[in-house]
């Protein structure tokens, strides 16, 4: 699979102020089948090490932060030479050995010529400040796949082949021809079902069936593997909530997709705390299990901001947020609706809430590997609008119509009142600009060019 991620990769090997680096992301987003097969083509060796498994391995970071030492007894523990001027050394679940967190810091001072690459789930929820080697480490987030690396693994027809690149300049005079507007719709629609868990899309992928009778087949089989995810999410809250009540963790996880499914065509609504658990209200009592989801990468958390100015984080409030689960197709096993309701046009373009999980996952997944990206909304009065992105013209309104009805009542008094460089509606039509070349229409299926259309 190519992934987005593989140019921060190569970056970061030639880099003359190389780090270890630590690649962070919720469990089964490919952080470890991304390193090891772009190590393996980057390195004239790779060396693997999960330290879940191989708790011989664990005991070399006990006695001291020696690197050399530690350097001997990994490769006699894998029966092999580990050579730090060409070689690729890959902890795994490091969050299960917090000394070798430390050791990183000494691998960079006493060994920076030797490559460290590591992955871990639940990093944020399980270490504590003390292991952690402020300064001396680099990050990069691997998110579910986008939409475009969805479309590079099952579109024959290599549709964003044949469409500019996206730029206010490209898109002035561009247009997409109908029949490929009407194929990305189709691979949206099956987007829907699969979502960006790169195991749910191998078994589309593999199964060579687009525009078959046995689709629906694949996707119940999509949608079985999903569960799997979901229950492995869940044995981690057991195991892994450590002072934070696991019930409350699990009763909030699935909450939020319960809330999301009550919305039909507007917006989503901020997330309301007393709906979780009859009795436990206020944001003060749901704060630790949102964080600790926010921490595991199992939850987006979108801000609402009620001022469009930048820095948009001072105009926001601590207990007004929107939550959304970090992946679409997760949303929809976890509400239990069939592939074949959500391939129907009806269901899955009219209910507004798929789409505006789709367009936040695709903000994210468009915004640089080596940030920590935050989704934004506003509301001011009656008027709300989806997300607000920053950018050097200022914040970006997103509006996000999941039908036809295009009519976008706050984003007019949005820019009536704010008069943004910018503003992208996105919906059923194909793009196109307002006469003051302002407001730019954009599909849905392209909601992954806002990233480059404001350089977040």
């Amino acid at each position: 699979m190519r992934r987005e991620l593989l140019r921060y990769l190569d970056c970061w090997r030639v880099s003359k102020r190389r780090k270890p680096l630590i690649i962070k992301g919720a469990r089964q987003v490919g952080k470890t089948y991304v390193l090891k097969t772009w190590g393996q083509a980057s390195f004239p060796r790779v060396h693997y090490i999960n330290f879940e498994k191989n708790t011989a391995a664990a005991r070399s970071f006990e006695r001291d932060f020696d690197v050399n030492r530690i350097l001997n007894e990994l490769s006699f523990n894998l029966d092999t030479s580990i050579v730090p001027a060409t070689d690729l050394l890959i902890f795994d679940e490091i969050q299960a050995c917090p000394k070798a967190m430390t050791a990183l810091k000494y691998f960079c001072e006493d060994m920076p010529q030797l490559a460290v690459a590591c992955a871990g789930s639940l990093l944020g929820v399980i270490l504590s400040p003390e292991s952690f080697p402020v300064g001396k480490v680099q990050f990069l987030h691997l998110r579910p796949m986008s939409f475009p690396e969805f479309l590079n693994e099952v579109d024959t027809r290599r549709s964003l082949d044949h469409l500019p690149a996206p730029s206010i300049e490209a898109y002035i005079h561009a247009s997409i021809p109908d029949v490929i507007h009407e194929h990305l719709w189709d691979l949206l629609r099956i987007y829907y079902v699969t979502g960006g868990m790169p195991e749910a899309v191998s078994i589309l992928a593999d199964s060579r069936v687009l525009g078959t009778p046995k689709l629906r087949m694949v996707l119940d089989e999509v949608r079985s593997t999903q569960r799997s995810i979901v229950s492995s999410y869940e044995n981690d809250f057991a195991k892994h909530a450590g002072n934070v009540n696991a019930t409350h963790i699990h009763s909030l996880y699935h909450n939020i997709p319960s809330q999301l499914a009550s919305v039909h065509d507007e917006s989503i609504r901020r997330f309301q705390f007393g709906a979780v658990i009859p009795g436990k209200k206020g944001f003060a009592a749901w704060e630790r299990p949102v964080q600790w989801l926010k921490n595991a990468g199992l939850a987006c958390q979108i801000k609402i901001v009620n001022h469009a100015e930048l820095p948009l984080e001072h105009f926001t409030k601590p207990n007004m947020f929107k939550l959304i689960p970090h992946d679409v197709g997760l949303l929809g096993c976890m509400l239990d609706l069939p592939p074949s309701v959500l391939m129907s046009q009806d269901f899955g373009m009219a209910k507004g809430y798929f789409a505006e999980v789709y367009v936040a996952q695709a903000i994210l997944a468009a915004a640089p590997a080596d940030k920590d990206q935050q989704l934004y909304g506003w509301s001011e009065g009656e008027s709300e609008i989806e997300f607000l992105v920053s950018s050097e013209r200022g914040p970006v309104p997103v509006e996000v119509k999941s039908g036809h009805r295009t009519k976008a009542r706050s984003l007019g008094q949005y820019i009536s009142k704010y008069k943004p460089e910018l503003a992208i509606c996105l919906s059923m039509k194909p793009w196109s600009w307002a006469a003051d070349r302002r407001l730019l229409n954009l599909p849905l299926p392209l909601a992954h060019c806002i990233g480059s259309l404001t350089h977040i």
